[in-house]
């Protein structure tokens, strides 16, 4: 099987979930839209073309990898803690995208060499602590985005830039981030637009 035909199967699994968090106008799915529209134009191409030049067979395989982790996380949340209670789950998005964002930092320090195990446990920690949250159905308070802050600010240097800010400078050079009126829409997904839905 390729990725190709395994993004098709994600997508088919996913579909349902993806367009009713984009109808709500989730702020769990707004974060990373454009790397869904990305992937998805990149997906619909290599099918019209047969094949993508390498630059963009890369992007599409990290931006598939990002959503399928990203997926596997809030789906795992909404069945275990919220039994699919897709409303309810969207009311703690701030807390759910905290974890998310930390599982960012956790992914790039993970696959970095250089990185120390007492930074990766710190990361852990704070990970807990959200997921903590989560289980109670709870905001997590404004001062976490801080601590996390506070945790990454030594990790990584003025430079870095994580996966979904790279899929958001590409999603704007293929015209996908931003609407006719200069907006940043949620709705650009699979075709979606926002006013079919």
């Amino acid at each position: 099987m390729t990725i190709y035909e395994d993004y098709e199967n994600w997508k088919d699994e996913n579909f349902d979930l993806i367009n009713d968090l984009i109808k709500m106008k989730s702020k769990i799915i707004s974060r990373f839209s454009h790397v869904i529209a990305v992937v998805d134009y990149l997906y619909n191409k290599h099918e019209q073309e047969g094949s993508l030049e390498e630059y963009l067979e890369v992007i599409f395989e990290h931006g598939f990898d990002y959503l399928h982790d990203h997926f596997v996380t809030i789906s795992t949340i909404l069945q275990k803690e919220y039994r699919g209670n897709l409303v309810g789950m969207n009311e703690y998005a701030k807390t759910i995208n905290l974890l998310l964002y930390t599982n960012d930092f956790q992914n790039e320090l993970e696959n970095d060499d250089n990185a120390k195990q007492e930074d990766l446990d710190k990361l852990n920690d704070f990970e807990q602590r959200v997921l903590s949250y989560i289980e109670k159905h709870e905001e997590a308070p404004d001062e976490m985005f801080g601590l996390l802050n506070d945790i990454t600010y030594n990790l990584f240097d003025e430079n870095y830039r994580s996966v979904n800010d790279i899929l958001y400078d590409v999603a704007l050079e293929l015209d996908l981030a931003i609407d006719d009126n200069g907006e940043a829409p949620i709705d650009n997904i699979f075709g979606i637009r926002e006013d079919e839905i």
